[in-house]
């Protein structure tokens, strides 16, 4: 058989991948804060080594279990 006529599975576009399950799965939040409390969220953020999503799931935990 001539390689030149194999054919080859289609690659998957890691790319286009991502792009579809951060669509599927996530959605976007925002919020207008005012700059100190941006910076203190900010700041808190970095000490704690963490994300802002980190940062919101553990306050809604807090808050959840503090009802």
């Amino acid at each position: 058989m001539d390689k030149k006529y194999i054919e080859y599975p289609n690659k998957i576009d890691r790319k286009e991948y991502e792009k579809n399950y951060k669509k599927e799965h996530y959605v976007r939040f925002s919020a207008s804060v005012k700059p100190e409390l941006k910076q203190r969220v900010d700041d808190y953020c970095k000490r704690a080594g963490i994300s802002k999503t980190e940062f919101i799931r553990r306050a809604i935990e807090m808050f959840e279990n503090n009802e």
